[in-house]
């Protein structure tokens, strides 16, 4: 995943706030603002992990199904 420096620094200061907000998750969100911070681009890999992806045939699939139910 590329950032840019300024995407980094509104990523990080995201992740700051977090921490603030949500103390049960602190040490997570801190971690994770120094993955940003630091640029480890190795574990920049852990910032997609709570955000699911679905292939675009799932996709294709899910409207499918959705469009089914809307014609019913």
């Amino acid at each position: 995943m590329e950032m840019s420096n300024a995407q980094r620094l509104i990523l990080s200061n995201q992740y700051n706030l977090m921490s603030q907000l949500d103390p049960n998750n602190a040490a997570k969100y801190k971690r994770l603002q120094t993955i940003v911070e630091r640029g480890y681009e190795l574990q920049m890999r852990e910032l997609n992990k709570d955000f699911g992806c679905l292939s675009e045939a799932e996709c294709r699939e899910i409207i499918d199904i959705m469009e089914m139910y809307h014609a019913m």
